[in-house]
């Protein structure tokens, strides 16, 4: 028994294993022999009874909590980037954790179906799904298409890329809808392998309509248009005047909002003035005062149900989807000119260094004293101030960029990841795009986000000192993996990260700036990028890398953003500036907030990136046959995901026509390799395309490989054995010495599916 492993020694080989372990690859791995092996059977019986291991003699051993090598998963939605995801089922219960990514090479299941899956875990709390078949689907789940009509009748035209057939149209009356109708349908039972049935269950709109590619892009994410008729009541009825009532009267204070110049709500505005104090020489009072949305949204009211539910607003190019109702948004909480407004605000004030020396929070009333587009601001600034706000310059306008510029020199100092990929913004009229551009990056809206961002960090520092729950906006650190891919990726261009420094923005930084004057700047900073960890909310404070802050919570925008809102409550709670502060009920439950919160902040996003790709290819429809400019944006085994460099729409090209070669994704998910010439193709590497099919209904774009700069390196050295077992390298584009013969089946089986693989590999006559 000398040989025999530990406790210890068996839980990390399965920990360090992912896979089927029984206890035959146990006494291989620790050589295992003879009466060694009965001992090994008693020892694994007593982990399993007390409780160290768990599992079967058919899906092997794992430690507890832990996933099977082959099992049932359910799945529940997509992510970010639009995978499918799921959650294990183990003796019939859904487990809430681990998220598990589904890949599915043939058929893909819809969300609701249940598969059969080998799980190959990544990490302590991430798995991979490798579909094995699909063994259950679910019926009663939507389904968004476009009504058709061929020589059969009616039938739906799902408009999910992924969708492999069409559906029958049954139970609905054919006089509730009409061709070219989008609509949503429920699925309902029907033969695994026959003909899908949908009975038709709202429409939407019509496939010609203005605007129908953002009602398909909300109806996907099941997010809603409308306001319930009880909650628009309350919002009509909340009262107009808001009294002084132990509030602070900053009426005099002339606080300006700088907004985009097609803004329709203002609920954030600042000033800035030279601080007195002969000790603080240099100094800045800053003010950042928010509109007081909790004033008007009671916790537990009919507004704030909705709010709560939607989570956020979401805006695509032709509207937005607000989370409140209009009259409280764009009415009561925006911070018109000369109009009395209840607000939360904060009083900073900043050293001649830019740090902040102090802050208070207080609640008050305001009163606008302009309003200015960032371009307005910035004319000011450069010393140019238009008629309309020239009063202002010396007073407001100049004070505010002097504070700027102090609080500028303390961000640089503080080191925030610098990655500045240019937005697009599309124009739409009727429903059409008409013009696609980059906005001019002006330092006005810097000032802007650089005092929202420090008004951010006075709340968090406000409510950790008073102790009160909170919802953070935290932002994790990369993956170790992630780092190790980014180092193996960036090598070959010639620029290096150091992984034996701290991990911080400023390393990234120092990666971005190297090869910031190169051919490779784009394709560094899209990979930067892919490394990065997704921003959430959560009640358990991580800090935030990006902006390298250990404290970080979002306090500026709670008109759209329903954890502003939370914030709001909790500095009210904790600074006892009211009875509407953060309720008991919402303290015990914010780790569920912050979790859907989060789930709507992805669903807004995903409904955003669908509507837009929609609009953009219905903008390059007329296009097609044309050369386009790109950069590779993704990669996968099944082909190239190519962003346009003119409009940023997004297209795919097929593997099948990358040319006859076979390719391969690299461990590290930022590049493709081919398996014969070595031509290699990069995240962010230049290519000129060619649009072969547009389809708006999907938002899809088919591509052709026009030209690239896939590197190429010489086509790989077969190996060949001697007769003495020594290796020898046949010369490029030789065949190596004779393979040995495979041997011929002697099972019965065995030659059934010889003769089968045969008859599939004959020509048609």
């Amino acid at each position: 028994m000398s040989n025999l492993p530990s406790r210890q020694d068996i839980l990390d080989y399965i920990a360090a294993n992912p896979g089927k372990i029984g206890k035959r690859e146990l006494a291989k791995a620790f050589n295992l022999k003879g009466s060694d092996r009965i001992h090994l059977k008693q020892l694994i019986r007593e982990m399993s009874a007390e409780g160290l291991i768990e599992g079967t003699k058919k899906d092997g051993m794992r430690k507890p909590g832990a996933l099977p090598a082959v099992g049932v998963v359910e799945v529940t939605g997509r992510d970010s980037d639009g995978n499918l995801r799921g959650h294990a089922v183990i003796n019939g219960k859904v487990l809430e954790k681990p998220a598990i990514l589904i890949e599915a090479k043939r058929r893909q299941p819809v969300i609701g179906d249940r598969v059969l899956a080998r799980l190959t875990r990544k990490s302590a709390q991430s798995y991979t799904a490798h579909v094995i078949k699909i063994i259950t689907e679910k019926n009663g789940l939507p389904v968004i298409g476009v009504v058709r009509r061929d020589s059969q009748g009616l039938y739906l035209e799902p408009v999910e890329r992924r969708a492999k057939s069409i559906f029958q149209i049954s139970g609905t009356p054919a006089e509730l809808v009409a061709e070219g109708d989008l609509v949503i349908g429920e699925r309902v039972e029907g033969r695994r392998y026959g003909p899908q049935y949908i009975t038709v269950k709202q429409r939407i709109g019509h496939v010609e309509d203005a605007g129908s590619y953002s009602l398909l892009a909300l109806a996907e994410q099941d997010i809603p248009t409308h306001f319930p008729e009880n909650v628009m009541h309350e919002a009509v009825a909340a009262r107009e005047t808001v009294a002084l009532d132990g509030r602070e009267d900053l009426r005099d204070l002339p606080l300006i909002t700088i907004d985009p110049a097609d803004a329709r709500d203002h609920d954030d505005a600042v000033y800035a003035e030279a601080d007195s104090d002969p000790k603080n020489t240099g100094g800045f009072h800053i003010w950042v005062a928010i509109a007081d949305v909790a004033t008007y949204i009671s916790y537990g009211s009919e507004m704030d149900r909705e709010a709560r539910k939607r989570g956020n607003s979401v805006y695509l190019p032709d509207r937005v989807v607000p989370m409140l109702p209009e009259r409280i948004s764009n009415d009561l909480c925006s911070l018109r000119p000369d109009e009395t407004r209840p607000c939360l605000a904060v009083k900073m004030t900043i050293d001649k260094t830019g740090k902040r020396r102090e802050h208070q929070f207080m609640r008050g009333l305001m009163r606008s004293a302009a309003r200015l587009s960032y371009q307005q601001a910035q004319a000011a600034f450069d010393g140019n101030p238009d008629e309309e706000n020239a009063a202002l310059h010396d007073s407001v306008l100049t004070p505010l960029w002097q504070a700027y510029q102090l609080m500028a020199k303390a961000r640089d100092e503080r080191g925030p990841l610098n990655l500045d990929l240019p937005e697009r913004k599309i124009i739409m009229k009727n429903g059409q795009v008409t013009d696609i551009f980059i906005p001019e990056r002006l330092e006005a809206m810097r000032v802007i986000e650089e005092m929202m961002v420090s008004a951010n960090v006075c709340a968090a520092e406000t409510l950790e000192k008073h102790n009160t729950p909170l919802v953070y906006r935290v932002h994790d650190s990369p993956a170790t993996e992630k780092l190790h891919a980014l180092a193996g990726f960036v090598k070959p261009l010639g620029v290096a990260i150091d992984l034996g420094q701290p991990m911080i923005p400023r390393l990234f930084n120092r990666l971005l700036a190297g090869a910031q004057d190169s051919d490779h700047s784009f394709m560094v900073q899209e990979a930067v990028l892919r490394t990065q960890s997704q921003a959430v909310y959560d009640p358990e404070n991580i800090g935030h890398f990006g902006l390298n802050l250990s404290r970080y919570a979002h306090f500026t925008s709670p008109i759209r953003r329903y954890a502003d809102l939370i914030v709001h409550r909790a500095l009210i709670r904790a600074l006892r500036l009211g009875d509407d502060g953060l309720h008991d009920s919402e303290i015990e439950n914010l780790s569920g907030m912050a979790e859907h919160i989060s789930g709507t902040e992805r669903r807004a996003m995903l409904a955003e990136r669908s509507a837009k790709d929609r609009y953009l290819s219905a903008y390059l429809s007329d296009k097609i046959d044309r050369v386009f400019e790109g950069r590779v944006s993704g990669l996968s085994r099944s082909g190239l995901f190519i962003k346009l460099s003119e409009t940023g729409a997004d297209g795919f090209i097929p593997i099948s026509r990358l040319g006859a070669e076979r390719f391969f994704p690299d461990a590290d998910g930022l590049t493709l390799s081919g398996g014969t010439t070595g031509a290699i193709f990069r995240l962010g590497m230049p290519v000129r395309v060619r649009l072969l099919e547009a389809t708006p209904l999907v938002g899809g774009l088919l591509l052709e490989l026009e030209d690239s700069e896939a590197n190429t390196a010489p086509p790989r050295r077969r190996v060949s054995r001697t007769a003495t077992g020594r290796t020898r390298r046949a010369k490029p584009g030789t065949k190596s010495n004779k393979s040995p013969k495979k041997k011929k089946s002697t099972s019965r089986a065995g030659r059934r599916r010889a003769k089968a693989l045969n008859r599939s590999t004959k020509k048609p006559s």
